[in-house]
């Protein structure tokens, strides 16, 4: 690819690594007075509000193609949905920092994918990428925060799991955007697929518990705005680049998570070995993915 080919997409995955770090920063105000189990039907409904407006304004409807629409629908029934639960409860129990530090492994999973998948080999600097991404969630379950992990290792599991999905959809969104370039219509459908979800889920619960606190109502709109925006810029991103050219951009979030929280949380602060897991695990996505 040339330079100018690859600085498109690279300019919009480096978008969407910041909003998903500014959803995580976002939620943890959020989560002061709204539960967990019902902030998906806001962050989800608001992306879905927001993602219909703009497909119904920019999208060329003409080219509509069913094989395209019907893969969008398919992984919007598993995504952005079951992320977002995994990812409020990994973000309610580890804190913003670690949780999108584990979540950073799913362009670990997209390789594992396309190997799997679509026949793609894996050479030995990618492999030595595997053993960083490994060693560095390693580090994180050491120690996770100022005071040292002050959490189950299992907990580890709801972030890793974050990022099975998130990395199981990324060759399928690219397959189909190859046979309609749509990003926003592809967000669209699977966020309208994610809500009725999560709606099937909690809906009913969130009727008998009534009307949710304002401010944090507020909040987990603010986080499904940026997580949308995010879901498109990623897919965006994958409609003119290659995975190997996204995913690692994309994978630097967790690292500007902790520098927004830094900033925005005072509460919350990384131990050293905890930093050092991040940079370990992010170094080793990217010369996983850009190794041969």
């Amino acid at each position: 690819m040339t330079g100018a080919a690859i600085l498109a997409p690279s300019l919009l995955a480096l978008g969407a690594a910041f909003c998903f770090a500014l959803a995580l920063i976002l939620t943890q105000y959020g989560l002061r007075t709204v539960p967990s189990w019902r902030s998906p039907i806001y962050t989800i409904g608001s992306s879905m509000v927001a993602a219909w407006v703009g497909a119904l304004l920019f999208v060329d409807w003409q080219g509509f193609d069913w094989g395209a629409a019907l893969t969008f629908a398919g992984v919007g029934c598993i995504f952005p949905v079951v992320v977002s639960i995994l990812s409020v409860r990994s973000n309610e129990l580890l804190g913003p920092a670690v949780a999108g530090a584990a979540g950073n492994v799913t362009p670990l999973f997209a390789v594992l994918f396309a190997v799997l998948l679509l026949g793609e080999r894996i050479g030995l600097g990618q492999v030595a990428g595997l053993v960083l991404v490994v060693a560095g969630v390693a580090l994180m379950a050491l120690r996770g925060g100022a005071g040292g992990r002050q959490w189950p290792i299992w907990v580890l599991a709801l972030p890793l799991a974050a990022a099975l999905i998130r990395g199981a959809i990324q060759p399928a969104i690219k397959t189909a955007l190859a046979i309609w370039h749509e990003p926003l219509a592809a967000a669209a459908i699977g966020y309208s697929l994610s809500t009725v979800v999560i709606l099937s889920l909690v809906g009913r619960r969130a009727l008998a518990a009534g009307p949710p606190d304002r401010a944090g109502l507020l909040w987990f709109v603010a986080v499904g705005m940026s997580n949308g925006t995010a879901t498109f810029l990623l897919y965006a991103a994958l409609g003119l680049g290659s995975i190997t050219v996204v995913a690692p951009l994309v994978a630097v979030f967790p690292l500007i998570a902790v520098v927004l929280s830094y900033f925005l949380l005072r509460d919350e602060r990384l131990h050293a070995i905890g930093l050092l897991g991040i940079v370990t695990s992010v170094a080793g996505v990217i010369l996983l993915l850009v190794g041969t």
